[in-house]
């Protein structure tokens, strides 16, 4: 399991490259089945279906291959939270089960078990220790329900369908001037040089307010110099998602996890074939955006309106919990690096009604402190 430097515990993130050559690509479509065929042999084959676009293509997909191929449907499965009304999907859910047919479902209700300190997680940091991704008790319960099979889940669809820097440019050469007049404003951002990029990406930083202003400040430098790396070229820029650190380990580690448990774990949206395969496809425009990317890829899998919708469900109020709030309110500063953190600060957040996910590490490396893994 990779372990978190100090900063990377403090900013609640893991920044920078590893720079890999991208393997030969096929055609996406045909990529994904080929990715897909090779797991719907496994029993159980459950797939993380929130309702999201990723999800829905995911399940799409794997359905009318496995209905083509004459094997056993996969299994949808289900987080459901009752007590976060922003993450609520039913109504599309359904839209995209009567679509496909699809009757035979997993729902788990989730009250508290995912909060960073839940029962879910304190398990897992008292055996390995701090990890990253420190979000993984959703993903890790789903697993528990797959395993001597496989979760396929459409992680990284967001970063490998999404927009890419050259897309303001795209949308204003194919939409024959068809677009709001912002978009001409973003043009030129898009091809002001690496230095002109890192200095607006500094200017408009979010902002991690328990952290010491000059330590702030170096981190806010490391995310800008990431976003400013990104190449104009579509197709090279969808490949470098797949080369940050931030989700390469993250991938590993939830892969590692998945062993443990005899699962085997794929996010099937950052498999380098299917990544490579889609940025072979975008070239140097790319799309105009994320509905045009995935009406031209998947748009015989799914309803018009299911392609294009542009909600999303929010999760942050169902991860910080009451666990995360009985611990704050007794937690006497151990546990982090006060040359790096101002507690005070931090305990406010992790108090306050809206915490901000990336201090998810230092909560867990605070709680490891009064419970030291083993």
């Amino acid at each position: 399991m990779y372990t978190l430097d100090p900063l990377e515990v403090a900013g609640g993130w893991v920044n920078g490259f590893d720079p890999l050559p991208m393997p030969p690509a096929g055609s996406p479509r045909q990529v994904l089945d080929d990715l897909l065929l090779h797991h719907l042999h496994r029993s159980p084959c459950l797939v993380a279906f929130s309702g999201g676009r990723d999800s829905s293509v995911l399940l799409a997909a794997a359905v009318a291959l496995a209905r083509r191929e004459r094997l056993p449907l996969p299994t949808p499965v289900t987080l459901s939270y009752p007590n976060a009304a922003d993450s609520d999907e039913a109504s599309w859910q359904q839209r995209v089960l009567d679509h496909l047919g699809i009757t035979n479902r997993i729902v788990l209700t989730v009250h508290d078990e995912h909060d960073p300190l839940g029962p879910v997680a304190t398990p897992v940091l008292r055996r390995h220790g701090l990890l990253w991704p420190p979000n993984f008790a959703p993903t890790l319960r789903m697993m528990d329900l797959a395993r001597g099979g496989v979760l396929l889940t459409g992680e990284g669809g967001d970063e490998t369908f999404g927009l890419k820097r050259i897309t303001p440019l795209t949308k204003v050469l194919k939409s024959r001037g068809r677009v709001p007049p912002t978009i001409y404003r973003d043009v030129p951002k898009a091809l002001a040089p690496a230095l002109l990029r890192r200095r607006t990406a500094m200017r408009d930083r979010y902002r991690r307010p328990w952290l010491h202003p000059d330590v702030e400040t170096e981190l806010a430098r490391k995310d800008a110099a990431d976003m400013a790396a990104f190449a104009l070229h579509a197709g090279r820029n969808t490949w470098q998602f797949a080369t940050r650190r931030c989700a390469r380990i993250g991938y590993e580690t939830m892969r590692a996890l998945g062993a443990d448990m005899n699962v085997e774990y794929v996010q099937a949206f950052a498999e380098p074939s299917v990544v490579a395969a889609v940025a072979a496809r975008a070239g140097f425009l790319g799309w105009t955006g994320r509905t045009a990317t995935m009406r031209t890829l998947f748009g015989d899998l799914l309803p018009r309106d299911v392609l294009e919708r542009r909600t999303k469900a929010l999760f942050a109020n169902a991860v910080f919990t009451r666990h995360t709030r009985e611990f704050a309110r007794t937690w006497n500063g151990v546990g982090v690096d006060t040359d790096l953190v101002n507690a005070e600060a931090l305990r406010d957040n992790w108090l306050s009604t809206t915490p901000h996910a990336p201090s998810m590490s230092l909560l867990q490396q605070a709680w490891l402190a009064e419970h030291p893994h083993h």
